[in-house]
């Protein structure tokens, strides 16, 4: 099987591979950066003493540096060279498959003694630059899945419309056990604060209150292994503020808070942190996403090993499979992390600009990308692309959850195949907590009057019977496929817009799309160049209250539009139009309507940046592409699924 390369190498002049150091520990030429994270050098280790280490800069000076000004990640390689070299793990007795244990997942922190009851944790220290080269070495990280958790709907509480549900997390390694929060909090209406936690057997089918306080919760991460679980208390009626407790024993019913951390920026008027994601590595040690940074800490020391700035709060990174890696969402791709040491094991582009959604497969190979209407599927151990495609349904961004080896559920519910490149169904939840996905098992948390945690198949019998019929079907299905011809016609209805320079613009994505054009197909592509209904816009000086008169000036937009037509049928569709900034900066001299005027333009690279559909399957066959939403704890089907029953298809997942 394919490994990773030593080198950096592109896809397509696009996707890089991850970077594998292949030198010994004597001659190892690595990034080092001192505590602050602002000064890096490469170099390769000579010696090191008690105190200071000497360094072989890759220009060729030689330095000796204190150990006590080295980046935590830095000080802990030096410690790992230390070591003792003899393998204390050789001989041993060779023990049945059957009777070997689940490791825990995870990299491996010492434990830290609690320096406190109540802390504040810190914000300040090492910085992780993302865009710095490859230093470590990536290798495939799995881990043992549950086994599977039993179908089923299983009743938790009666809810209104202020309690809020976070979870549903796995809190046993058979999958069985699930922690699932009820927040309240109804501005105005401290009294009636409440946070609840409910430990959930989904064989048994039974609900226990674990967790009772009067204010209100979120439960967001728990470690199997210790038995600590990561809540987050007193936040507000948005979700932002509150405290992180760390709590033992909350799903034997025996909860213990052993201390109390405090968020950062926690109390400074007119600002209160929201958590926007969390993960307990082991029993203290912690990755949390505040606003749009992502903090290590050790939580019962209340250190902060490193953070990683300007994440976004929209596309919260993820943990491979083993918890050894961290992908990080960056425009247009990802950078993947080791999250010991903090160091960058690669990077990935090819999707535009957007920050895209991630989600690393269980088998600890595959890591999917998806922004908009396009997705990417990288090999981590071969280090190439091996699915990239536009689909005609727009995706979102996160949550993605993998079904089997080659579909993926998106954001906004599309099932995707990976090898087709296209939606073969859709999922719709009416639901405000992420889902998870276990084994076959869609497993969610609902809240229409009461709180239910449901696991329902994913695909179901209906979603399979359209694959199939896909399958079967192969490019007969489809009006276009890459090497199909297209027709192309520009009705501008803009005096002085250069339909040439349209044309040009759409041929770049045409060509990317790896379609050919033909004026004689019966699919045509429909360029077009307007004007919009003008808009009046009201503008106001930067301080003054909202209460003060301002400015006003009209946008007469320009919009842009594309159709993909067969016959007066449309197909596909994409439009954009003008717009202001919400800050409008103006130039010596210039009036507010001068300077709404400088954004009323038309827009011809609107279509040399649009990701077109290479697959649009035939309408008598996407009916069959059809729609389910859940309803009672089951799949309801809302088209395709009238259909009679095709051959299983669980093997060609």
């Amino acid at each position: 099987m394919a490994r990773l390369n030593s080198n950096w190498g592109w896809i397509g002049g696009l996707l890089a591979c991850f970077f594998v150091t292949a030198f010994t520990q004597a001659e190892e030429v690595r990034l080092w950066q001192d505590a602050s994270g602002r000064f890096q050098v490469r170099a390769s280790l000579l010696s090191q003493s008690e105190d200071s280490v000497r360094l072989k800069a890759a220009d060729g000076r030689e330095l000796t540096v204190p150990i006590d000004r080295l980046s935590s990640g830095d000080q802990q390689y030096l410690k790992s060279l230390l070591a003792p070299s003899d393998n204390p793990f050789a001989g041993g007795t060779l023990v049945p498959e059957a009777a070997l244990s689940v490791p825990s997942s995870g990299p491996v922190f010492s434990p830290s003694a609690s320096a406190g009851d109540t802390l504040a944790l810190p914000d300040t220290g090492t910085t992780v630059d993302l865009a710095s080269g490859a230093t470590v070495e990536f290798r495939v990280d799995p881990a043992a899945s549950p086994s599977g958790i039993p179908g089923g709907t299983v009743s938790v509480s009666s809810v209104d419309a202020y309690d809020k549900i976070s979870g549903p997390l796995l809190a046993s390694r058979d999958g069985i056990t699930v922690l699932t929060g009820i927040g309240r909090h109804q501005a105005g209406k401290p009294n009636e604060a409440r946070g609840r936690i409910f430990a959930v057997n989904m064989s048994s089918r039974q609900a226990d209150l674990v967790w009772d306080r009067p204010s209100a919760t979120q439960v967001w991460a728990h470690d199997v292994a210790s038995g600590n679980s990561l809540v987050l208390d007193k936040i507000d009626a948005m979700n932002r503020g509150g405290e992180l407790l760390m709590v033992q024993g909350l799903v034997s019913g025996a909860a213990n808070v052993l201390y109390t951390r405090t968020l950062p920026g926690a109390g400074r008027p007119g600002f209160a942190p929201q958590v926007q994601w969390a993960h307990l590595l082991g029993a203290g040690h912690a990755l949390v996403m505040v606003n749009d940074t992502v903090y290590l800490w050790d939580l019962p020391a209340a250190q902060l090993l490193y953070r990683i700035e300007r994440v976004g709060n929209t596309t919260p990174p993820t943990l491979s499979p083993g918890g050894r890696y961290l992908a990080v969402p960056t425009n247009g791709g990802a950078t993947v992390i080791e999250i010991a040491s903090g160091q960058v094991c690669g990077q990935v582009s090819g999707l535009g600009t957007l920050k895209p959604g991630l989600a690393f497969h269980d088998d600890g190979k595959q890591l999917l990308l998806c922004a908009g209407n396009q997705f990417l599927v990288w090999d981590c151990e071969a280090g190439v692309a091996t699915a990239q495609a536009t689909t005609t349904e727009q995706l979102g961004a996160r949550p993605l959850h993998w079904i089997g080896p080659k579909m993926f559920r998106s954001q906004l519910g599309a099932l995707v195949h990976v090898e087709l490149g296209m939606a073969v169904w859709k999922y719709s939840l009416t639901v405000s907590a992420d889902p998870l996905v276990v084994g076959d098992k869609l497993l969610v948390a609902t809240s229409r009057r009461e709180a239910s945690l449901v696991a329902v198949d994913i695909p179901h019998a209906a979603a399979d019977n359209a694959l199939r019929r896909l399958f079967d079907a192969g490019d007969a299905a489809m009006l276009v496929t890459p090497g199909s011809s297209v027709a192309v016609a520009i009705e501008s209805s803009v005096a002085g817009v250069d339909q040439g320079q349209i044309e040009a613009s759409l041929g770049e994505s045409i060509h990317r799309a790896g379609w050919k054009v033909d004026s004689n197909a019966p699919i045509k592509l429909v360029a077009k160049i307007g004007r919009g209904e003008p808009q009046e816009l009201n503008f106001r000086n930067i301080g003054q209250g909202p209460l003060a008169s301002g400015s006003k000036a009209t946008l007469n937009p320009f919009t842009a539009e594309l159709e993909i037509r067969r016959g007066s049928d449309v197909l596909w569709k994409r439009q954009s139009a003008n717009h202001v900034p919400m800050i409008l900066r103006l130039e010596e001299g210039e009036t507010v309507q001068d300077a709404v005027k400088r954004f009323e333009k038309p827009n011809p690279e609107f279509f040399s940046a649009l990701n077109l559909p290479p697959r649009i399957p035939k309408p008598e066959l996407s009916s069959q592409i059809g729609m389910s939403t859940l309803a009672d704890g089951t799949w309801r089907d809302l088209a395709g699924g009238n259909q009679p029953p095709a051959r299983p298809l669980r093997p060609r997942r």
